[in-house]
């Protein structure tokens, strides 16, 4: 079609893509001063009814689900022809396909951008709906104040659950889709969608598609060095039986996140490659909460650890963390009661997800910490919260610091849990921290320890 002068009030300033179903224009919204992009169903279906409904209802699904992790709808209208149209974010940084075609990503990037993904399907399938397209194209990407931001787009197939039984016709793109999904009247369910998150892995990992069922070649023969766990994640959801699969994106992608987020990704590359756009995005989190941040190099005992020091300008204390953790930065972070009690106020917390710090179910790595006058006793306070049984207990003593560990190597199923309570000698200070680790690692723990410096 021609290009049109307006949607409504909507002002068109260019054409961003067409597809089989559907053209999207960029468009502004002059009333609101601000960037739109306007998908319109395609002339040649105008007609079609069952396009019609499949169209609404995808931008019904967006709607309803109002995810930061799914493209927005901000409104639908009807054209004079009878044609619907649906007004939606815009997208600035174009897809997910966009930049594999530039070149290999860095491991850490590509995790980041399949995570983030995985949690946009997570909410699909909490909303009873499967997608049955994922693929790089439709996972686009709009920049924001605190870095980039991933959308899981183009719902055109996208199913209730509840009607996984009777699809009559199949749907999905070759490369990407599982292979129940290319048999007529198959039974899908949220499997299939992984299989499509696997898809997407592969390809985010190593440049390439993977090729048709059975996928047979590990990313780590074409891209060495890989996590062996992140080969086996991937295949594991690429596997024909689809019992052999993650039971659901959200499984997949929890597995992708502690893979992601271990402090010695076996990688052979630098560390500025491996943590670029996460250290981006905290570093723009870290200028809105005041917090001033610097790197340094240090060896945890193990080849490429790279520490974020970063300290509170108001509590004046400066605490090295992992920068794969330092996700989110947030001063001001409420102690648990048993520790507030203790006399510690709100501390420092760097982590993957900061909202998510005292869950004993979901897993959130980084470093809380915090100052607790005088030196006082914490043993009943690291040894009542948050890991069922009693922790290993160990002593710290070093030049700087002297102290007691309480170590959890596994906290409920989500990794190892430290806390720690250490003060310099002849100071009555107490600094208390809390580490929550993808795996056991004391070496780390002892090494976070010895880089907090109190001023």
């Amino acid at each position: 079609m021609s290009q049109p002068e307006a949607f409504g009030r909507y002002r068109v300033i260019r054409r961003l893509g067409s597809g089989s179903f559907a053209t999207v224009w960029l468009a502004q919204d002059d009333l609101l001063n601000y960037p739109v992009a306007i998908k319109v169903l395609a002339e040649n279906w105008a007609h079609q009814m069952d396009i019609q409904h499949r169209f609404l209802e995808e931008a019904r699904i967006l709607r309803q689900t109002d995810s930061t992790w799914l493209v927005a709808v901000h409104d639908v209208d009807v054209l004079p022809d009878g044609r619907p149209y649906m007004v939606m974010t815009y997208a600035d940084q174009g897809s997910v396909a966009d930049l594999v075609h530039r070149g290999q990503l860095p491991l850490d990037e590509a995790l980041r951008l399949l995570t983030e993904i995985g949690q946009g399907i997570t909410v699909l399938h909490g909303h009873g709906t499967i997608h049955r397209d994922i693929k790089p194209s439709n996972v686009l990407l709009q920049s924001s104040p605190v870095g980039q931001r991933v959308l899981v787009a183009d719902l055109g197939f996208a199913k209730s659950i509840d009607e996984a039984s009777g699809f009559t016709a199949a749907a999905g793109t070759p490369g990407y889709m599982s292979p129940e999904q290319s048999i007529p009247g198959g039974d899908l369910d949220v499997r299939s969608d992984v299989y499509s998150l696997g898809a997407v892995a592969y390809e985010l990992i190593t440049g390439r598609p993977p090729s048709r069922p059975p996928v047979r070649v590990a990313p780590g023969r074409i891209r060495p060095g890989l996590p062996p766990a992140l080969d086996d994640l991937i295949l594991s959801a690429l596997s024909v039986d689809r019992e052999s699969r993650p039971a659901d994106a959200k499984t997949f992608t929890d597995r992708v996140r502690a893979i992601r987020m271990a402090p010695n990704p076996p990688e052979n590359s630098s560390w500025w490659n491996r943590y670029r756009m996460p250290w981006q995005r905290a570093g723009a989190l870290a200028l809105a909460c005041g917090l001033l941040v610097t790197v340094v190099t240090a060896s945890f005992g193990a080849p490429g650890v790279s520490l974020a020091s970063v300290r509170n300008t108001t509590e004046e204390m400066r605490v090295g963390v992992p920068t794969a953790w330092a996700r989110e930065f947030h001063s001001g972070q409420e102690a648990r009661p048993a520790l507030a009690a203790a006399g510690a106020g709100p501390g420092l917390l760097a982590a993957t997800d900061a909202d998510d710090w005292h869950s004993t179910d979901i897993p959130s790595y980084g470093v809380y910490a915090t100052v607790v006058p005088g030196t006082p006793d914490l043993r009943g306070v690291a040894g009542t919260e948050p890991c069922a049984g009693a922790p290993e207990e160990r002593g710290f003593h070093s030049d700087g610091w002297e102290g007691m560990v309480w170590e959890w190597p596994e906290c409920n199923g989500n990794g190892a849990y430290s806390t720690v309570a250490v003060h310099p000698p002849g100071t009555p200070r107490t600094v208390y921290l809390e580490i929550r680790q993808p795996e056991y690692r004391p070496d780390v723990v002892d090494e976070i320890i010895e880089k907090v410096e109190l001023r």
